[in-house]
């Protein structure tokens, strides 16, 4: 079958490439890339699904260092860093996300890692050092992949050990004083073991000035390591283990309401630890620290009937952080969030890909989550320490899929697929401070005592007849159909459900409002079109999609007689739709241009009545967050071959745009984000062996000021960065 011949060659195209590191020659074909969207191995050009996906070398010359990066050149998909930890990304996709990184709530945009779910948005920025790829899937995720999510799913696919001696580093030096150096190195132990090793390290000074305390913020100082061992058991077997653990400690904190990149927040960061009560009401601790430990193991089996694989992950994630959520230059530190949290998963995956005879294809697996988190957190205003709690919640989750390729003859595939869900979830609080009735501290030197003003127990949920348990049982189906007009051009139809499930308004500081919330519902009905012209110089992917979503979970924060007050619920409904076109064209001798657009029109529909979460109390706005009608990127590189031969030049540059939108949801004053543009771009030479390459980079060269977020006050995006690199290979 076509496809299973273009699976063999790409992995062993993509295989050798990665581990030599060499560069791959200026052909004037486009290169096919080869993605897992469907969960088996198959062209990106005959997944007939709207996937982006971005090889190592594409992500190099786009400079997408971090998952945060590729906000930029995916259409549709706006991102930042969470209001406060710069560790936590905020994904919108189609119009759906989710700001809030509390464990009572899952994110309609999910993150895998080698095809683990990663259950927390805590620390989802996940830095992406020696990886072989990485897609993104538009639009919900019912049917066969990890998790059910509403939105999409991010999937990191690191680089698996080589089976040669090979070795790569990196030196970074740029603007704000910022270091880095990572490396690798594959080391085979014989021809059954495989071992490969990596690592990189940060420091960052940070680029805004605090105009209280004369430090340096919203800097990072982050390492990550990691170990993968490859066993080759016989002809049949494969075992892939590895190990990670990753630190940062970053912010991304609010910055003046009059000038961006300044600060007036009174508490330090230079005294105290992130996450403790007492060193806050003291003034210290201002930060963000988190600590990632995971295991990653995939046993491969071809069988018979086809290729069985065990998916096994586990991950520990520790985040402590102190925070500041205003800075009026009269009250340092007047809304402040001290947090120390433990979170824990397993996740078990036992997939089967198999075919039946020539005209079937099918993937079938079960899915099972067991989530365990352990959170202290308390607010804290001048003069109170509000609801000090222990927050304890579990997540356990079973899942089967069976998904299908029906192919009806050479042209026509249809496909039909299904998921069955069953997911229970529980609460439970604890009061950190019963003996307590003030406690004092020294903000800003000057003795303060702080009153407890109450907290949240479990007998309080009990009494306001809050659940202390949730579940849900639920089966979301596919159906599509593909035409494949000839070699080159792909057509196709789908309609996809998915779903999010409930939880609860955790942040809420009274227990009746720490009220459930339920699940959150989309269908989305797709046609597109993948196809390759001008004798595979011209690529061009393009889709239109309509997606309903029921019962929208809205997270908005207000001011309440001087309080913040947070309220969740199930909304509203919101009808989406839009068109996405990605176009790569290659046919100018040594230069590569790309294009992606994005357009959205949506709209809220059937707001709940009552309840916080209503557009009479101005909780929401008329128009949907983080939504800009238009988003677009292009640019391109171009590459100078030397006469000698010993080398090229490379050039590239890109900018992308993102049109007006708000960031609050309720559409408040001072929170539409006006349309921006973010400029690309880079130089430097490259050796003919790809042995070693100096480069000079920057990322918003324009230093574009733009609104990102907005809680309370204005969250601005990074300014101009300049980087210099030497990269070395063996």
């Amino acid at each position: 079958m076509k496809r299973t011949f273009t699976k063999l060659m790409l992995s062993t195209a993509v295989a050798a490439t990665t581990v030599t590191g060499i560069a791959i020659p200026a052909f004037a074909q486009l290169p096919e890339l080869f993605v897992t969207a469907q969960r088996r191995a198959e062209s990106l050009q005959t997944v007939p699904i709207a996937v982006s996906a971005f090889s190592a070398e594409q992500m190099d010359i786009r400079q997408i260092n971090e998952t945060l990066d590729i906000t930029r050149v995916i259409p549709n998909l706006v991102g930042h860093n969470n209001t406060g930890p710069a560790s936590s990304n905020a994904y919108f996709l189609r119009g759906l996300g989710s700001t809030e990184s509390i464990a009572t709530f899952d994110p309609p945009v999910s993150t895998y890692v080698d095809d683990v779910y990663i259950a927390r948005q805590n620390a989802n920025n996940y830095a992406l050092f020696d990886v072989e790829r990485i897609e993104v899937l538009r639009g919900p995720q019912g049917t066969t992949f990890g998790r059910n999510t509403t939105g999409g799913a991010i999937n990191v696919i690191t680089r698996r050990p080589g089976d040669e001696f090979a070795a790569k580093a990196k030196f970074e030096y740029g603007e704000y004083e910022r270091y880095s150096v990572s490396g690798v190195v594959d080391i085979p132990i014989n021809e059954k073991v495989l071992t490969k090793f990596a690592g990189y390290y940060i420091e960052d000074e940070g680029y805004v000035d605090n105009l209280t305390t004369g430090e340096t913020l919203n800097g990072e100082e982050s390492y990550g390591l990691r170990g993968d061992i490859r066993f080759l058991i016989n002809d049949d077997v494969t075992w892939d283990v590895a190990v990670e653990q990753m630190g940062q400690k970053g912010t991304n904190l609010l910055t003046s309401f009059a000038t961006p990149r300044k600060s007036n927040t009174g508490i330090r960061s230079s005294c105290g630890s992130p996450g403790s009560l007492n060193d806050l009401v003291n003034g210290c601790g201002l930060g963000n620290d988190t600590e990632t430990f995971s295991v990653y193991s995939n046993l491969k089996w071809d069988i018979s009937i086809g290729t069985l694989e065990f998916i096994t992950g586990w991950r520990d994630l520790e985040q402590d952080f102190t925070l500041d959520f205003f800075d009026g230059p009269d009250e340092p530190g007047g809304f402040s969030i001290a947090n120390q949290g433990e979170h824990t998963q397993f996740t078990q995956e036992i997939k089967l890909n198999g075919e039946i005879g020539d005209r079937i294809e099918y993937v079938a697996g079960l899915f099972y989550m067991d989530e365990e988190n352990d959170t202290d957190f308390s607010d804290v205003v001048p003069g109170a320490i509000l609801g000090a709690r222990n927050l304890k919640n579990t997540t356990e989750n079973l899942s089967a899929y069976l998904q299908g390729d029906f192919a009806l003859n050479d042209q026509w595939t249809l496909t039909a697929g299904a998921r069955w869900t069953d997911e229970e979830k529980d609460i439970a609080y604890r009061d950190l401070l019963p003996l307590f009735s003030s406690v004092p501290g020294t903000l800003m030197g000057m003795p303060t005592d702080y009153t407890v003003v109450g907290s949240i127990t479990t007998a309080e949920l009990v009494a306001a007849g809050v659940p202390l348990e949730q579940s849900e049982t639920k089966v979301t189906p596919k159906v599509g159909i593909e035409f494949q007009l000839n070699d080159d051009v792909l057509f196709y139809a789908s309609a996809t459900n998915g779903f999010k499930s409930g939880g609860w308004n955790a942040r809420s500081l009274t227990g009746a409002l720490n009220a459930p919330f339920g699940p959150e519902e989309a269908w989305s009905y797709e046609i597109g079109m993948k196809g390759d012209f001008l004798d595979d110089t011209l690529r061009i992917n393009a889709n239109i999609f309509k997606t309903d979503v029921e019962d929208l979970q809205l997270i908005s924060g207000v001011d309440v007689m001087g309080v913040v007050e947070f309220a969740t619920q199930n909304a509203a409904d919101l009808d989406v739709w839009g068109a996405e076109a990605e176009i790569q064209y290659s046919g100018v001798e040594n230069l590569d241009l790309f294009l992606s657009v994005g357009y959205i029109d949506d709209e809220y529909t059937n707001f709940t009545e009552g309840g916080l979460a209503s557009v009479a109390t101005g909780r929401i706005g008329s128009e949907p967050v983080r939504t800009p009608d238009w988003s677009v990127n292009l640019g391109g590189t171009y590459r100078i071959p030397l006469n000698n031969a010993s080398g090229e030049f490379i050039l590239g540059a890109d900018a992308a745009w993102k049109d007006d939108h708000f960031t609050s949801v309720g559409n408040a004053d001072g929170t539409l984000a006006e349309a921006y543009w973010l400029l690309q771009a880079r130089a430097g030479f490259e050796s003919e062996d790809g042995r070693w390459g100096v480069f000079a980079e920057c990322k918003n060269c324009a230093d574009e000021e733009y609104i990102s977020s907005t809680f309370i006050g204005p969250y601005f995006g990074e300014p101009r960065r300049w980087n210099l690199s030497l990269r070395l290979a063996y």
